[in-house]
């Protein structure tokens, strides 16, 4: 009976240990000044996924916040992020210095991709981007696609030079376009609004919404190439069971109503799917922008 008894125990030990060794956490990050806010937004995914995760040994699913793309790569090197999620370049900048790999597109928003624009106020005068040479321009920060990466590049395409200000109103002489950085898209636009700065970058999306409101003041000096909207990337040396699983519960979402519920607090979005040319195809001329970026000594 004892030997029963012990075996018994025996049995149930090797379960839980068993079970102990299959439950996981799964780390997403983003970047963001405070994780308040975004505890908001991904909260419904977050636990839409612990559960739907469940079968594939993840009990938890976290989010984890840092300021910068330095920090964000430096966390996923360290296997403390497991999935990062954000606009394009910025992924693209974390998979360089980190070795993870984009895999999904985020319809964030119901758009499956987006682009950057360059404009001007009517009364600058300003008709076209050679014209911004010795000029002022607001970004939005280092770690905007839309807001910085994107026209930064535009302008070294154009033959423009760039150099950083301290301050907005900081003298500014030469053949340089001048920038200064808002941190926000708002900011940019009252910039330009306002006078303090001869041009700015925003996506279309947001440009739309300023054209609607003041259809006659504002003008297009230069608008991108289309990019994903949103984009997902794992780190490197995750499973692939459970990059799988991941991938089938997130791409499923907008087949149920559930899921759909859950994508429609989480940013607006309508989906996750993959990527139509592939991640690499897609990928390469993201990786290019960085590149030419590094060289002009803009990183």
């Amino acid at each position: 009976m004892i030997a029963r008894i012990t075996l018994c125990f025996a049995a149930c030990l090797a379960w839980i240990n068993a079970s102990f060794a299959l439950a996981e956490t799964l780390n997403l990050g983003t970047l963001n000044e405070g994780i308040r806010g975004q505890m908001r937004v991904f909260q419904p995914l977050l636990t839409y996924l612990e559960t739907d995760l469940e079968d594939a040994g993840i009990t938890e699913v976290r989010l984890v916040v840092h300021p910068s793309a330095e920090l964000m790569a430096a966390a996923i090197a360290r296997k403390e992020v497991d999935i990062f999620i954000d606009s394009p370049l910025v992924v693209a900048k974390v998979a360089q210095l980190s070795g993870g790999t984009p895999f999904l597109r985020n319809w964030k928003g119901g758009h499956a991709g987006y682009y950057s624009v360059i404009f001007t106020h009517v009364n600058s005068g300003i008709t076209a981007l050679e014209e911004l040479r010795g000029k002022r321009i607001a970004l939005e920060d280092r770690d905007s696609s839309s807001g910085f990466i994107v026209p930064a590049h535009i302008l070294l395409q154009s033959g423009l030079r760039l150099k950083k200000l301290r301050a907005p109103g900081a003298a500014h002489s030469g053949e340089e376009v001048g920038y200064f950085l808002t941190y926000n898209d708002k900011n940019t636009m009252f910039a330009v609004a306002s006078g303090r700065a001869d041009a700015g970058a925003t996506n279309q999306m947001n440009y739309l919404d300023l054209m609607e409101a003041r259809p006659n003041d504002f003008r297009l000096l230069a608008i991108s190439e289309q990019f994903p909207r949103s984009v997902l990337m794992h780190r490197p040396g995750m499973s692939k069971a459970q990059l799988n699983s991941l991938r089938q519960s997130l791409t499923s979402m907008s087949s149920h109503q559930k899921g759909r519920d859950v994508l429609n607090t989480f940013q607006n979005s309508s989906g996750f799917d993959e990527f139509a040319a592939g991640s690499k195809y897609t990928f390469a001329p993201i990786f290019e922008i960085l590149q030419d970026l590094e060289d002009a000594g803009i990183k």
